[in-house]
């Protein structure tokens, strides 16, 4: 027993340094641009046919949307592919064979997305609704598949951790993302109720309503 907590140790402990030591190579980053391209063309369509999305712009302070930028970059992304890839998923260095790739893989898939709805329930109960529809399911489905293929195939975790975060920044501040986690909140286990002008109350639960 204490055998196998020391190799999970050392596994997790060299998965992680692995992950962050390894450099991107100019080819990953075009698979970057690639993958981008090509969720945008897969889910914004899909976002707007099914109505989840739309071409909104938070009508918020300069400063609150360097801060949301900046808070984006930390939480989710890379909070969430250090964990769901860098963790989950076998390093180049493990020389896993293409079975064991796609099992790590499905079951990161799978956690990534019932983590969403789970932490809505859990923590951001503004989001419930969001964390919880079928379309933002469906492309976080996308997003953890694009990101998973290119960190298996580099082995650097900032190539899934940049296409992460513009996805958010993306649906944030371009596509109403920021409308719907803010529209309303309940005082309620910390939680402000607000409208969506008071730019004061906004401030104050900024980082609140920015997970994820």
């Amino acid at each position: 027993m204490t055998n196998s907590l020391k190799e999970i140790g050392f596994l997790i402990k060299s998965r992680l340094i692995n992950s962050c030591l390894t450099l991107p190579k100019i080819n990953d980053w075009i698979w970057v641009v690639i993958l981008l391209f090509i969720l945008a063309f897969i889910t914004i369509p899909l976002g707007f046919k099914l109505k989840f999305l739309k071409v909104e712009f938070p009508q918020i302070p300069k400063m609150l949307v360097c801060g949301m930028i900046l808070t984006t970059l930390f939480f989710p992304a890379i909070a969430e592919e250090i964990f769901f890839r860098g963790l989950l998923l076998p390093h180049k260095v493990e020389l896993a064979s293409l079975t064991n790739q796609l099992i790590s893989g499905s079951i990161s898939l799978i956690l990534f997305i019932v983590y969403h709805p789970l932490n809505a329930f859990l923590f951001v109960k503004n989001a419930r609704e969001t964390f919880s529809d079928f379309v933002f399911l469906l492309s976080a489905t996308f997003l953890a598949i694009a990101c998973s293929f290119i960190y298996l195939k580099s082995g650097c975790i900032y190539p899934s951790i940049i296409i992460h975060w513009i996805f958010v920044i993306v649906w944030l501040l371009g596509l109403g993302g920021y409308q719907k986690n803010t529209r309303i909140l309940y005082k309620n286990r910390g939680f402000y109720k607000i409208r969506k002008n008071n730019i004061t109350s906004m401030k104050i639960i900024f980082l609140r309503v920015l997970n994820e």
